[in-house]
């Protein structure tokens, strides 16, 4: 791969140009006017917001996925499919687990069946990665083996960023602004590479661990709140919403994000609902994180990022409790 550096020094000149025919989203400090109190990714307007310091409180992944995603209108018979127009997106500061999180989407939403409103805004977009050389109290993702997933990756040298291009797109994307990269050789070492964890899964291979009294120890505390899903930078379930006029003449069909952890999300007509225990939903989100994706995927869905951990609003360490077992 080829290798480059780019001076502090000309960094803001660089993002500045970036954003003249770009979206530029980076990682925010929490923001007092629109009452988040924790970091997250946001379109910004100055590379003075930029926050580095470690990973954010709240995934990308709403970039990728509207929140009210309108997949049809309805005007009699006569459906009307939404036009999608994008400007084009650069991301800046996605960490290693941010990373192979979108590339766990791209399984779902591209590889098997692919869907035309995540694909018009991964088109559009430039994954610009930054290596964590240390994660927080919370990151356990040396425990599965992540993927050079990116586009870029840059590297702090302290005085430089060390570059690493991983895609054609990162290669054509720097050729525009070359001007600020200055091609270097085996600038970034193994040791760069690197990222040093407080937490570790040591066994992720749980198939046969299901039965085993210690998830009440998750369950019993678990207020099925549904943190844990929004927090993941994977999670990706959704429920359809028909919105009707009074007329039945108009109306239109939402996408809205789910939780597998809420008592509705397996209900069906008749009022049944399959997983109506709260053990039963703890167990369903872990083991789709560990064994369900691998088993069909033949890849680990978990990044090891903790957010669902450090989200938790009592703290349920399922990393911890998987351990002990």
């Amino acid at each position: 791969m080829r290798e480059y550096i780019v001076k502090k020094e000309v960094f803001s000149r660089f993002l500045n140009k970036v954003m003249k025919n770009n979206d530029l989203v980076a990682p925010v400090e929490g923001s007092k006017e629109k009452k988040v109190k924790k970091s997250y990714f946001k379109k910004i307007d100055s590379p003075d917001e930029i926050y580095l310091e470690k990973k954010t409180y709240y995934p990308v992944k709403g970039f990728f996925f509207d929140k009210n995603e309108i997949i049809f209108n309805f005007k009699g018979n006569k459906i009307i499919e939404p036009e999608i127009r994008l400007r084009p997106m650069v991301f800046f500061g996605l960490r290693k687990c941010d990373l192979n999180s979108i590339w766990h989407q791209d399984i779902v939403f591209l590889d098997e069946n692919a869907d035309p409103f995540y694909k018009a805004r991964r088109d559009s977009s430039l994954l610009i990665g930054l290596h964590c050389n240390e994660g927080d109290d919370y990151c356990f993702c040396n425990s599965f083996e992540l993927k050079n997933f990116f586009d870029i990756m840059f590297y702090d040298k302290g005085d430089f960023y060390g570059v690493e291009l991983g895609s054609e797109k990162g290669e054509k994307f720097v050729s525009k602004f070359v001007e600020f990269f200055v091609r270097a050789d085996n600038v970034i070492t193994e040791e760069d590479r690197k990222t040093i964890n407080k937490k570790s899964l040591k066994n992720s291979d749980i198939k046969d661990f299901y039965n085993k009294d210690e998830w009440k120890q998750g369950a019993d505390k678990c207020v099925s709140c549904g943190a844990c899903n929004f927090l993941c930078p994977n999670c990706h379930c959704f429920d359809f919403e028909d919105s009707v006029d009074f007329s039945l003449k108009t109306g239109k069909r939402i996408r809205r994000p789910a939780s597998c952890q809420l008592r509705s999300f397996t209900r069906v007509a008749g009022d049944h609902i399959f997983r109506i225990s709260r053990l039963s939903r703890f167990k369903h989100r872990i083991y789709h994180q560990i064994q369900y994706f691998k088993d069909r995927h033949n890849v680990i869905f978990c990044t090891g990022c903790g957010r669902c951990i450090e989200g938790c609003p009592v703290r349920i360490d399922w990393v911890d409790i998987i351990n002990k077992m």
